[in-house]
């Protein structure tokens, strides 16, 4: 294996393991303070089906490491529906709403409201985040129900900018997952 080298100086770099252990504590905090603040009994307000709230992470989402909030963690793909926070270091922080086909139907109306600051995600796949992120198409909020016919879910996302600031971070999302709850029939 000609051509490979270790990067000694990188692996020794504690305090650059330290910041990035430190900041991921700081987004799994996030995370569990926007769980707190819509727990089960008030899911299942919105989502008759809901199954909470859950928070997890990997190392390897297209060569990056990735935190995740879900709240409702309904895929089905008819009656499901999900809200996704989904912290991609190097990417970004995104919020991905995910409709099962009956679901996203019998919502269409309040989705043209969330249409107007989120995006489609015009991909197969509610999971190939990469593609989605750099190849996004905007559904039209009056093809909504012709489309409704083609696909067995949907999904529409943003990326929020983070406030340096952790409170004015929190209440920004709190206030994202509000509004989409509230734009939920």
């Amino acid at each position: 294996m000609s051509g490979l080298s270790i990067d000694l100086q990188l692996l020794k770099d504690k305090n650059l393991f330290q910041k990035l252990k430190a900041q991921t504590d700081v987004i799994e905090h996030l995370f569990a303070l926007l769980a707190n603040d819509f727990p089960q009994n008030e899911l299942l307000k919105f989502h008759s089906n809901s199954k909470g709230t859950k928070i997890s992470r990997g190392y390897n989402l297209e060569n990056s490491p990735y935190q995740v909030l879900d709240l409702v963690r309904d895929f089905d793909k008819n009656s499901g529906f999900n809200i996704r926070i989904l912290n991609w270091w190097g990417q970004g922080l995104f919020i991905f709403i995910y409709f099962g086909n009956l679901t996203f139907v019998k919502n269409s109306r309040s989705i043209k409201t969330l249409l107007k600051t989120f995006t489609d995600c015009n991909h197969p796949s509610p999971w190939a985040y990469g593609q989605i992120i750099g190849n996004h198409g905007i559904l039209s909020s009056s093809n909504i129900q012709a489309d409704s016919e083609k696909k067995d879910f949907y999904q529409i996302f943003k990326q929020i900018d983070l406030d340096q600031e952790f409170s004015k971070s929190h209440l920004m999302l709190k206030r994202e997952i509000r509004f989409i709850l509230d734009n939920h029939n």
